[in-house]
């Protein structure tokens, strides 16, 4: 029966965390409409803040969006000038990009939505958000450490039935 609880999407722990994932993310992506961005763009700029200048394999290993996606994202993102690309000093087929001065700006700007929006989204939460946060982060380094073939096993994102 449809809507009936205790279905099994109800009772399915990776399409729980997923609607979790959407609940608290809908004010930040209403943010992220307001400067242009979509959501696999913005990770790649928070990437980029957060670790410096990166591959497009090392993008995709922090932000968990797969290559073609993510290689369209940074073509985006360098035409609008947020990111810059480079070669590889070592290796001439490599390609490393780097956050502008633009995309710097736009990344402290995208870390006050985050902050505003999560500030906002809290509130609605009977959970302290810190032990929440303590637990998801728990999760992932047991199940990362667990995983079959855990090294390089991350794929394109919160898919599921």
């Amino acid at each position: 029966m449809p809507g009936a609880s205790g279905g099994f999407l109800e009772s399915y722990l990776p399409f729980l965390l997923h609607r979790s994932y959407q609940l608290l993310s809908e004010t930040f992506h209403a943010g992220l409409a307001d400067v242009g961005l979509d959501i696999t763009e913005c990770r790649i700029i928070n990437s980029l803040a957060d670790f410096g200048p990166l591959t497009l394999q090392r993008i995709q290993t922090h932000t968990y969006i797969v290559q073609p996606t993510a290689s369209r994202a940074c073509a985006r993102l360098e035409r609008r000038g947020l990111i810059t690309r480079r070669v590889g000093r070592d290796d001439k087929r490599q390609r490393i990009f780097e956050l502008s001065a633009e995309g710097w700006d736009l990344s402290r700007r995208l870390m006050d939505v985050s902050r505003a929006a999560l500030a906002e989204t809290v509130t609605r939460i009977s959970l302290d958000p810190r032990r929440l946060e303590a637990m998801l982060r728990q999760l992932i380094a047991d199940l990362e450490r667990g995983a079959p073939g855990a090294a390089g096993s991350r794929h394109g994102g919160l898919e599921g039935p």
